[in-house]
């Protein structure tokens, strides 16, 4: 449960299913509340308003995703693509399990991003290691040199934009199917490391 209790993963997990149905801005307090099973008072005791329980849901998924983050950072027996690969697999499966993270990152770095930079911050990730790596598996012709920040952008933009666009796709491609979009999630990952290898090959 890494550092939330039991009671407060059963709300989280509520939230994300209220979430989900109803939008960030139109679930209420009240429905969580009745979604996990406690009263009103018992969800205010852990959560002091929807905006605390949406921070707290994100600090709890960073909380499952930066260990994977780390140690591919730290990895001595992994290439740079098979970091990337492990990464994109870690990350499009939080999205399947929660698939309001890429809402809640929109709406929170919108209003407030000071937090959500502070609480990465906190975890003290070393890229440098990375950075090096980067540089050698260049010179041996492994990988292109190419700048962090697109290799950022690059996996976000990839395995984020399909779950802020999840409207579009039930109406226009899924038919309002929650199993085909699923299989199209899981597969996703294959297209997204398929594009980033190409993307990584060297020129």
């Amino acid at each position: 449960m890494n550092d939330i209790s039991v009671t407060e993963a059963k709300i989280i997990e509520a939230a994300n299913k209220v979430f989900l149905e109803h939008g960030i801005e139109n679930a209420t307090m009240g429905q969580i509340a009745e979604e996990a099973g406690i009263n009103r008072t018992s969800l205010n005791y852990y959560f002091r308003g929807k905006r605390n329980l949406i921070q707290k849901t994100l600090t709890h998924m960073q909380s499952m995703i930066i260990p994977t983050i780390s140690h591919f950072l730290d990895a001595d027996d992994m290439t740079v693509i098979e970091k990337v690969e492990l990464f994109i697999d870690d990350y499009i499966d939080l999205i399947m399990k929660y698939p309001m993270v890429p809402s809640f990152l929109l709406s929170e770095l919108t209003r407030d991003p000071d937090w959500i930079i502070q609480m990465i911050k906190k975890r003290k990730l070393n890229f440098s290691k990375l950075l090096d790596q980067i540089k050698v598996e260049a010179a041996q012709g492994k990988v292109r040199l190419f700048k962090p920040e697109d290799l950022f952008a690059n996996i976000f933009g990839l395995c984020v934009i399909p779950g802020l666009c999840k409207p579009l796709l039930m109406e226009f491609f899924f038919k309002n199917d929650e199993d085909k979009l699923n299989q199209f999630m899981a597969l996703r990952k294959n297209e997204v490391k398929r594009t980033m290898r190409i993307w990584l090959k060297p020129e």
